[in-house]
C-alpha cells in the first residue's frame, strides 16, 4: 500500500481473519466484545497499531511466536487508534486478541441503535453503518479499505430476536439466561467498512434464486411493502451477472430496512442497508417513488461487484465505486424496464447536477487527496457520483459500448477479493478496445477528466468551410484564469440529419473541415461533459429546430441548459434567456419541458423580494409555461401514459400553483377536501401538499403536520414533512424549522423542513438565523461519520440579502464552528450566494436599461 498520501497503519502488520463477537446487554445501550485477529507481520515489531473510536479496551494480547505475550494499550482519541505495546519483538504470524465494550448510540454510524414504533410501544433494532471508517467505532480493527480479510462473526441476541449478518447463519446456540447466539459462516475477503451486524425482530420475505436466496427484511409489519424491491432485486441480479459475466458470490443476499439510516442505503456485502422510503413501496406507489426504489437498489447491486468483489486501494478512489453503481444502475433501469425511459432522466438529473455542482471554482477533481476519516466525509458528494457517472459515459460512448462492458469485465476478473486503483481500470478498457488509435489514448483521455477539477466549454464558430472549436473552462464565478485542458471526445451533428462528425479535441483549438452549411449541434446526444457556446446566429437556427421538434429532446434540453448556465455566468441577460424561452421552448418534449420548468421557478424564487418587475415576468412566464403543460397532459393519469408524462404533470402543478394561479389552487384544494387530503393521486401527492402549504394558513400547517404523525406510508410520510418549509407565513416557518427538531421527526428526515425553507423566498432570513441558533445542537446531532452536517451549510446558499456571504463567513471562522467535515460544504455555499448575489444584481441592471 502506497504510504505517501495519506494517513494510514502502514503495511508491516496486515490481518487475514477477524472472529468477532458482539453481545449487546452491558447496559440498556451498551455491549461486550471479544475478537481475534490473525495477522501476519512482515517485519519484527513490539508494538501493533489498529483504529479504534468510543470504545472501552478491556484488555488485549498477542499469540506470536509459541507463546502469549500481555500487552498494554494506548489510546488515540484524535486519530481514532489503539497501539498494542508489547514487551519484545514478533514476527510471522500472530493472533490478536482484544475484549473490549462500547455504547449502540442513536447516531446513525457505528454499531448503533434504530427506534420504531410496534403496537403503540417503543421498540429498537440494532443495526451497522461503517462508511467510510466506522467499523472502528464498533470493534477495533485495520479499518482502511486495502486491508481486506476475511471475518467470522457471532452475535448474542435475547431469545425471540433474530440476527443477521453477511452470511447465512452456520449455527444457533442455546445460552440459557434467555439468550441465544447466532454463528455466522466465514466471509470472502472483503473490507471492513462491509461487515454487517443486525439484531431485532424482523420479518422476512424470500425468493429462491437457485442456490441462492433473496430476501427483504423490514421491521414487523411493514413486510406488505417488500414484494416490489425483491422483484426488482431479482431482475437486476439477473442483468448484472450476464453485464458482468460474474456470477453474484455470495450464498444468499438480504435487502434491510432500517428506520433510521443517515445515507440512502448501504453495500454491506450480501446484506444491503436502506432507508425504509428508499426501498419500502408497493405498486400503489408513485411513479417516482417506484423509480428511486428501483435505482437505489441497481445503484447497491452493482456495488456487490464494484465496491465490494473490487475495492479501491484508498478513498482517493471512491468513484470507483459509486460512479461505476450511479452509471450502472441507470443502464440497468433502461434495459429492465424500457419504458421508463430512463436515460433521459439520467442525463437530465445526474448529469445536470454534476454539470451545476462542477461549475463552481470550489469543485474538487473526481479523483481527490484524500488523508483523514474527515476528508473522506466530504467526498461523497455531486462530483464522486455524478460527475463520475457522467464522465464514465463519455468514455463508454467514446471507446464503444462491447468494448467498455469487456473492459469492465476485464478489470473485474483481474482484480476480484482485492483492490485496485484508477488505472487498473483505464488499463482494462484499453487492452480491449479494438481501435489502436483509441486504445492508445484511453487512459490519457480518462485520466484529463478523472484528475482535473471543472469541466471545459466549447465555443463553435463556422465560416469559411471551417468549424473552428475554442475550448476553455467554464465556470460561474472566475476569479483567474484557468488554463486546465482536457481531452474532449466532441461530436457534431447538422440537424435535421442525425449523421455524426467525431474528433478528439487535444488543445486549446481545433479546426474541422466541412462542407455541410450548418447549423451545427455540438455535443450530440449530450454524451460530453462539456458546455457548448453558440454563435447569436447558430443559436437562434437550433431555436428554431427545438420549437419545431427537428432537434431531439435530449439535444434540446443540452441547448436550454447551456443557454441558462451562461445566463447566471453573464454571457445572457435573464431578458435574452425568458425570450429564448417564449420563443422556442413552448410545447417542448421530454427532459427540455422539465428543464424549463425547473429554471423558471429558480428565477422566480430567487427574485421574489428582490425586484417585483422580474418576478412578476418570471412568475407570468412560469404560470403560462405551466398552464400549457397542463392543458396537454391533463389533470389525471392515463394508463397508457409513459412516466415522464406523469412526472412533468406533478411538476406543472406545482409551478402553476406557486406562481399564483388560482385555478390550480382552487382545484388542489378541492381535490385535497374531498379524500380529506388522504386519497389523493400518489403522483399529485408531492405538488398537492406543496400547493397546499404554499398557499395555506395556520390551520393549513397543522392538518399537514398532523397528517405526518399518523401516516405510515414512508415516501408519503417524507412528502408530508417536506411540505412544512413551503408555508409563506414567518410564524409557520420558524415552527416548522422548530418541528424539524423535535423527537417527533427522525434525524435522519430532519434536514428535509431545512431544505425546503432554503428555496423558500419567505425564509431566507429566517433560516439563517435558525441555524446559527441550533448549530450546537445539529452538531452534536450528526457526528462526521453521518456525512449529514454539511447539507444545513448548502442550505444557506439561498441567502441573497445584503452581507449574507460575510455573515455566513464570520459564523464559521471560529474553529469551534467549523468542523473539518464541513469544509467543503463551506467554500461551495459562499461561493453560490456570490454568484446569486452578482445574478440579481445583472438582472436588475439589465432590466433597468431595457
Amino acid at each position: 500500500m502506497d504510504t505517501r498520501h495519506h494517513e494510514t497503519l502502514g503495511n508491516n502488520v496486515i490481518p487475514s481473519v477477524y472472529r468477532i463477537r458482539l453481545e449487546p446487554g452491558r447496559s440498556r445501550f451498551g455491549y461486550d466484545g471479544y475478537e481475534e485477529i490473525e495477522v501476519e507481520v512482515a517485519n519484527g515489531t513490539s508494538s501493533i497499531a489498529l483504529n479504534a473510536a468510543e470504545l472501552s479496551i478491556v484488555s488485549a494480547s498477542v499469540l506470536a511466536m509459541g507463546e502469549e505475550h500481555e500487552a498494554r494499550v494506548k489510546l488515540d482519541e484524535k486519530r481514532q487508534r489503539m497501539v498494542i505495546e508489547l514487551g519484545r519483538k514478533i514476527s510471522g504470524s500472530a493472533t490478536i486478541k482484544i475484549a473490549f465494550a462500547g455504547t449502540n448510540n442513536d447516531k446513525m454510524y457505528g454499531f448503533y441503535r434504530s427506534r420504531y414504533m410496534q403496537d403503540g410501544k417503543e421498540r429498537y433494532m440494532l443495526t451497522t453503518q461503517f462508511e467510510a471508517a466506522n467499523a472502528r467505532n464498533a470493534f477495533p480493527c485495520f479499518d482502511e479499505p486495502a486491508f481486506k480479510a476475511e471475518f467470522e462473526l457471532t452475535l448474542v441476541a435475547q431469545k425471540g430476536l433474530t440476527c443477521i449478518s453477511n452470511m447465512p447463519a452456520a449455527s444457533e446456540e442455546d445460552l440459557g439466561n434467555e439468550k441465544r447466539a447466532f454463528r455466522f459462516m466465514k466471509t470472502p475477503r472483503m473490507s471492513s467498512y462491509l461487515l454487517y451486524a443486525g439484531i431485532g425482530e424482523f420479518s422476512r420475505k424470500v425468493e429462491k434464486r437457485g442456490r441462492m436466496e433473496v430476501g427483504v427484511i423490514t421491521t414487523p409489519g411493514k413486510e406488505k411493502y417488500a414484494d416490489l424491491a425483491l422483484g426488482y432485486a431479482i431482475k437486476f441480479l439477473d442483468y448484472f451477472e450476464k453485464y458482468f459475466g460474474i456470477k453474484y458470490p455470495l450464498p444468499k443476499l438480504d435487502l434491510i430496512a432500517v428506520p433510521d439510516f443517515s445515507a440512502g442505503a448501504m453495500e454491506n456485502w450480501g446484506a444491503i442497508t436502506f432507508r425504509e422510503n428508499a426501498l419500502l413501496g408497493d405498486q400503489k406507489s408513485s411513479v417516482g417513488a417506484k423509480q428511486r426504489i428501483a435505482e437505489v437498489i441497481a445503484h447497491e447491486l452493482v456495488h456487490q461487484w464494484f465496491g465490494d468483489l473490487v475495492t479501491m486501494k484508498w478513498w482517493n478512489d471512491l468513484w470507483l465505486n459509486e460512479s461505476f453503481a450511479n452509471f450502472m444502475s441507470y443502464k440497468a433501469m433502461d434495459a429492465v424496464f424500457p419504458e421508463w425511459e430512463i436515460m433521459s432522466q439520467y442525463t437530465a438529473g445526474v448529469v445536470g447536477t454534476a454539470f451545476a455542482v462542477d461549475q463552481l471554482s470550489s469543485t474538487h477533481p473526481i479523483s481527490v487527496k484524500v488523508e483523514t476519516p474527515s476528508d473522506i466525509d466530504q467526498i461523497f458528494d455531486e462530483i464522486s457520483y455524478n460527475k463520475g457517472g457522467a464522465v464514465l459515459s463519455m468514455i463508454e460512448d467514446y471507446v464503444g459500448k462491447e468494448n467498455f462492458r469487456k473492459g469492465l469485465n476485464r478489470y473485474l476478473e483481474k482484480n476480484a477479493y482485492s483492490n485496485a486503483e484508477k488505472e487498473d481500470l483505464w488499463n482494462a478498457v484499453g487492452e480491449v478496445s479494438d481501435k489502436k488509435d483509441r486504445k492508445m489514448v484511453v487512459p490519457e483521455v480518462a485520466r484529463s477528466w478523472i484528475d482535473n477539477k471543472g469541466y471545459p466549454s466549447v465555443e463553435i464558430a463556422f465560416g469559411n468551410g471551417e468549424i473552428r472549436l475554442y475550448q476553455k473552462r467554464f465556470m460561474l464565478l472566475e476569479e483567474k484564469p484557468d488554463n486546465t485542458r482536457w481531452l474532449i471526445p466532441v461530436s457534431m451533428v447538422q440537424p435535421p440529419e442525425a449523421h455524426e462528425e467525431r474528433i478528439l479535441m487535444t488543445g486549446k483549438k481545433a479546426v474541422v473541415r466541412t462542407e455541410r452549411k450548418g447549423p451545427f449541434k455540438l455535443n450530440h446526444l449530450q454524451k460530453g461533459f462539456y458546455r457548448t457556446i453558440y454563435e447569436v446566429e447558430m443559436l437562434d437556427k437550433l431555436g428554431g429546430m427545438v420549437k419545431d421538434h427537428e432537434i431531439s429532446g435530449i439535444d434540446s434540453w443540452g441547448i436550454e441548459g447551456d443557454m441558462y448556465a451562461l445566463m447566471k455566468k453573464g454571457r445572457y441577460s435573464i431578458k435574452e434567456y425568458l425570450e429564448f424561452v417564449e420563443k422556442y421552448c413552448f410545447a417542448a418534449r421530454y427532459p427540455l419541458n422539465m428543464s424549463v420548468l425547473s429554471h423558471l421557478r429558480s428565477i422566480f424564487l430567487i427574485m421574489e423580494g428582490e425586484d417585483e418587475r422580474i418576478s412578476r415576468e418570471t412568475g407570468g412566464l412560469l404560470r403560462e409555461y405551466s398552464g400549457e403543460l397542463i392543458k396537454e397532459v391533463g389533470w389525471k393519469r392515463s394508463n397508457d401514459e409513459t412516466t415522464n408524462t406523469t412526472l412533468i404533470r406533478s411538476s406543472a402543478i406545482l409551478g402553476s400553483g406557486i406562481s399564483g394561479e388560482k385555478s390550480t389552487i382552487n382545484k388542489v384544494q378541492r381535490i385535497f377536501a374531498e379524500g380529506d387530503g388522504r386519497g389523493i393521486d400518489p403522483n399529485l401527492k408531492a405538488a398537492a401538499y406543496g400547493v397546499m402549504a404554499w398557499s395555506g394558513n395556520a390551520a393549513t400547517y397543522e392538518k399537514l403536520k398532523n397528517m405526518y404523525r399518523e401516516e405510515t406510508v414512508p415516501e408519503d410520510k417524507t412528502k408530508l414533512l417536506a411540505s412544512l418549509g413551503m408555508f409563506s407565513e414567518p410564524l409557520l416557518i420558524r415552527k416548522a424549522l422548530d418541528f424539524s427538531m423535535s423527537d417527533e421527526v427522525r434525524y435522519q428526515d430532519s434536514f428535509y423542513i431545512p431544505a425546503y425553507v432554503s428555496s423558500n423566498p419567505a425564509g431566507k432570513g429566517i433560516l439563517m438565523d435558525w441555524t446559527k441558533r441550533n448549530w450546537d445542537g445539529l452538531e452534536s446531532r450528526f457526528k462526521s461519520g453521518t456525512h449529514m452536517l454539511g447539507r444545513y451549510v448548502d442550505n444557506l446558499a439561498s441567502s441573497t440579502k445584503k452581507g449574507s456571504k460575510a455573515e455566513i463567513s464570520r459564523f464559521f471562522s471560529p474553529k469551534s464552528k467549523s468542523r473539518p467535515d464541513i469544509r467543503s460544504s463551506l467554500d461551495q455555499t459562499l461561493e453560490i450566494v456570490e454568484i446569486n448575489s452578482g445574478f440579481i444584481s445583472r438582472s436588475k441592471a439589465s432590466w433597468k436599461n431595457d
